[in-house]
């Protein structure tokens, strides 16, 4: 049991330093410089965003491919993004088929968010263990998230195969992740050294579980995961700490489980990403609107009830048909206006990115972040082929933003052995991916 050895020899020397009140003076004499994940010119902060049951096809793609303009997204539901049109690399003709894809919905969440390999990592995951990130390497956050059919519906998995459950609260996220921002410490300690002392007490707390547990043979697993996590602790305090200078404020809303208040949990949620970015507490961020096939939120919010026909009055207003998977099926008009809900949400993200400094990397953090915008199937009717996503965000000028493309019938991973290259990470392939697409790189 070295490891276990290794362990308590750290236990007790931090304790021994706790002891004499040196934990922070302790932990301010590490030398602290930035980490260089990525290359210059290679995309920095990554963001994945989740939408459930497809969307109308020949509505999402009906931009033409080449150059874009602020309108080109006009008679489409990516129609929010259209100021962004600069940022925005949308890609027609990938396909689900042979990437995971699937004409179920919790079939399709076993393959499609990991290249096709089933019940794997998901890429979002893969991307943030290889980022790594502050105080978290991938920070998961939803909106309605928790009202899943069940957890088979659930598209993202961690790196132990377990699904991911997304937290829906952005006052429990901000208070988990963000809190020790704000300097309200009544003595003015600065946020560096309140995070500093924060991971100290989390590596103490972590070494008090592992002294409490006696381990066997058949444990080794869980010795394996303490051991993870010291090396996490460790390799943070080796690292910048820097939370920025920027504004921070607590959300004003939880979860509280009302339909009309989803969409300002959604924007609460997308703002935490930002903040959690410009603190850089972490460089990788998933955002999951609800589980596949979902039925449990009414999408009839005041911000498209003119875009609802009329399902956007009284007594249609709240008809089964405004929940995104009960109107998906038919592929109408109100599917589409949905679909364009979640491109409403995803461009006031692009907003709260782009009015903040990355001072981490310079410039504003939407310039050097890559959003990647998809579902768990293509159409509203369970197709595989030509599927709703987005590629947006400077990506530190990795990509060609400012066109559209067309995949010739390429697969999901080829999309996402594209996006680990515009990271620079040198992966030789991922999932089932056989190359990459023409026309998104530079």
């Amino acid at each position: 049991m070295n490891i276990l050895k290794n362990k308590m020899q750290r236990r007790d020397f931090l304790r021994t330093m706790a002891k004499a009140g040196l934990t922070t003076a302790f932990a301010s004499q590490f030398a602290f410089s930035s980490k260089a994940f990525a290359a210059a010119g290679d995309a920095k902060r990554f963001i994945m965003v989740f939408y459930p049951n497809g969307c109308v096809r020949d509505k999402w793609h009906s931009y033409t491919t080449g150059p874009l303009n602020a309108n080109s997204f006009d008679t489409s539901p990516l129609a929010p993004l259209g100021k962004h049109w600069d940022k925005m690399l949308p890609i027609k003709n990938l396909t689900l088929a042979g990437h995971g894809g699937s004409t179920g919905h919790p079939e399709a969440c076993k393959g499609v968010f990991s290249g096709g390999m089933q019940g794997a990592t998901t890429f979002d995951v893969s991307i943030g263990e290889s980022l790594g990130g502050q105080l978290t390497n991938n920070m998961h956050v939803g909106c309605f998230s928790s009202k899943v059919l069940g957890v088979d519906y659930m598209p993202f998995t961690d790196k132990n195969g377990t699904k991911i459950n997304v937290g829906d609260n952005p006052q429990l996220i901000y208070d988990n992740l963000l809190a020790d921002v704000v300097t309200g410490d009544p003595d003015d300690v600065p946020p560096e050294t309140l995070r500093r002392r924060r991971v100290l007490e989390s590596l103490h707390e972590n070494l008090d579980l592992l002294q409490a547990n006696n381990l066997n043979v058949k444990q080794q697993g869980k010795l394996m995961q303490h051991e993870e996590a010291l090396n996490y602790y460790q390799n943070l305090l080796n690292n910048s700490l820097n939370v920025g200078n920027g504004t921070y404020s607590r959300p004003n809303i939880g979860m509280t489980g009302n339909d009309a208040d989803a969409e300002l949990i959604a924007q609460a949620q997308m703002r935490n990403i930002a903040m959690a970015f410009e603190a850089n507490v972490t460089r990788t961020a998933t955002f999951q609107f609800m589980g596949a096939q979902d039925e449990s939120v009414k999408i009839n919010f005041e911000s498209i009830r003119h875009l609802m026909g009329e399902y956007g009055i009284e007594p249609k207003l709240t008809w089964d048909h405004t929940r995104s998977h009960v109107s998906s099926h038919n592929e109408s008009d109100l599917f589409n206006t949905q679909t364009l809900w979640f491109n409403l949400m995803v461009s006031q993200l692009m907003d709260e990115l782009a009015a903040r400094p990355d001072n981490a990397y310079g410039g504003t953090l939407l310039d050097n972040t890559l959003i990647l915008v998809m579902s768990e199937v293509g159409g509203g009717n369970h197709q595989m082929e030509n599927p709703g996503i987005y590629v947006a965000g400077g990506a530190g000028g990795a990509i060609r933003t400012g066109n559209a493309i067309d995949a010739g019938g390429a697969g999901m991973s080829n999309l996402y052995w594209d996006i680990s290259n515009a990271f620079g990470l040198g992966w030789g392939n991922y999932g089932n991916s056989f190359g990459g697409i023409n026309g998104f790189q530079v």
